[in-house]
């Protein structure tokens, strides 16, 4: 099998697939920042000024920072620096390629794929590592990929 797929930079679709990518990681940090701004509205309320300062503050910059985070690492990927990217898939393994960037793993390192409608997320080692937006592909050969990744069982069926 060798399935090729080649993509246009795109803003909105890079911040998307950085959140897919770093979707467990966001999660913590979320349920993190809200604690803290809680217990930091909760002082304010109660009047507790000290701890209103010392647990709001760092609560709304926990919430807020990975927003502005992935929106940067997005501009930065897609402004400046905006490369077409291909994707080879193939029965040993998939791969990405730019002007600047060459990744890939052989399927035997992959421990899971994760779908998360828009993206497959490449996990390795606990970490998502590539994201391939698999919406892109034809439906033919999404359905070949899909079905080889159930086979290989790196993908959960839906």
């Amino acid at each position: 099998m060798l399935i090729t797929l080649t993509v246009q930079p795109d803003r909105n679709r890079t911040r998307r697939s950085l959140r897919a990518r770093m979707r467990g990681s966001l999660r913590s940090w979320n349920l993190v920042g809200g604690g803290l701004s809680v217990a930091g509205l909760s002082a304010l309320i109660l009047g507790i000024p000290i701890g209103a300062g010392v647990l709001l503050t760092p609560g709304v910059i926990i919430l807020v920072g990975p927003w502005v985070l992935t929106r940067a690492a997005a501009k930065a990927r897609t402004g400046v620096f905006a490369e077409t990217a291909t994707y080879e898939i193939t029965d040993s393994g998939v791969r990405v390629f730019t002007r600047s960037l060459r990744n890939g793993y052989e399927w035997s390192a992959v421990e899971r794929v994760e779908d998360n409608g828009e993206f497959w997320v490449v996990v390795v080692n606990g970490t998502g590592v590539l994201v391939l937006p698999f919406t892109l592909l034809p439906e033919p050969e999404e359905r070949k990929v899909r079905d080889f990744l159930l086979e290989r069982k790196l993908l959960a069926p839906v």
